[in-house]
């Protein structure tokens, strides 16, 4: 496994920045999107260029953040209001975050996570706001640097926190923060941030799409569709994370989900091109690492297989199972018609 300290990979960090493809991004990507995201233009600010901000290619650090574009510019005028509150700098930021992150409610935009949110900020005040996401965990934990929060500790608090050993290293190395955010790629596999991700569709509207894109839309239309009504996308600190869910260890998850009564674990795998023993296997597989690694007591672990026609292997492979196993099999139907117009 590749390994390296803090110092060593900020130092790898700085002269891979010194890289005629790389020297410029900083420029570019501040210049670009503080001025689409300063709060007077806020008013201005259109579904397409929120969206350009989410892709890799433009922002140049944040790979997968375009996945919950859909939901998170579902209402672009309450977008617009979150973003005038996160950028008011008149108030101090703990209480802007406590709207948007209301303790113990749902928060103001859903999807607008630590992963979008934070990058906003840096891109506008790149001076006073580092980025906070998963890899920023993952990597201030390996140097031993990530703080203990506080027993239900809100997430304005955990930022704060955050932000604060993000500056002091910044400081302590003079790195600006959007160098220093290359850094926890480093500590984690030895690379930079990835070059390049697939865009998705810009909307997935048409049923004739949704073979090729059926997560997607499931995920985008979560609240329409039945199983919107008794779960919801598994979050952690407003990101909605149980999007393809990887467990780092035994694969990834299609979608994890919440009962909302419950709390129960819900692991849903779609089927789409793989055999049928293979499905059950994987879901078989995601469930008991559930029940292992995030499972709490009073919580159970379900399981949803989705298809769209059921054949007898999986039918005989959830019949053995449906007594000992809590799995439930969905069908989904895709209807297309073209049809003559008569002028």
């Amino acid at each position: 496994m590749y390994d390296m300290n803090l110092e060593q990979a900020i130092n790898e960090a700085k002269m891979n920045y010194e890289h005629p493809t790389r020297k410029n991004n900083e420029k570019e990507v501040i210049d670009r999107f503080g001025k689409m995201f300063n709060p007077y233009n806020i008013d201005r600010l259109t579904k397409e260029q929120f969206r350009s901000f989410l892709l890799i290619k433009n922002n140049k650090h944040w790979d997968g953040i375009h996945r919950q574009v859909n939901i998170i510019t579902s209402d672009m005028e309450k977008l617009k209001n979150a973003l005038k509150e996160l950028l008011d700098e008149s108030k101090p930021l703990k209480d802007r975050l406590d709207i948007l992150f209301p303790k113990g409610k749902e928060n103001f935009i859903k999807g607008l996570g630590r992963a979008v949110l934070t990058p906003i900020l840096l891109v506008v005040y790149p001076d006073k706001y580092g980025v906070w996401n998963s890899r920023t965990e993952a990597g201030l934990k390996k140097v031993g640097l990530y703080p203990n929060f506080k027993r239900g500790a809100s997430f304005s608090e955990k930022y704060l926190e955050v932000n604060k050993i993000l500056l002091d290293i910044s400081n302590k190395y003079e790195m600006s923060l959007f160098k220093l955010d290359s850094v926890w790629w480093k500590l984690s596999d030895g690379n930079e941030s990835p070059e390049e991700e697939e865009e998705e569709s810009e909307e997935i509207s048409s049923v004739f799409a949704l073979e090729k894109y059926f997560q997607r839309f499931l995920v985008d239309n979560w609240e329409k569709t039945p199983l919107g009504e008794n779960y919801e996308i598994y979050s952690e600190d407003g990101d909605l994370i149980g999007d393809y869910f990887n467990t780092k260890e035994v694969g990834t998850i299609d979608i994890l989900a919440k009962e909302k009564i419950t709390n129960d674990w819900i692991v849903i795998e779609l089927k789409r091109d793989r055999t049928s023993d293979a499905v059950v296997g994987q879901l078989l597989r995601y469930m008991n690492w559930i029940e292992k690694n995030k499972k709490v007591e009073g919580e159970n672990v379900r399981g949803i297989i989705i298809v769209n026609t059921v054949d007898k292997n999986l039918e005989y492979s959830l019949n053995i199972l449906k007594d000992k196993i809590p799995i439930t099999l969905m069908v989904y139907e895709v209807n297309f018609s073209l049809k003559e117009y008569s002028l």
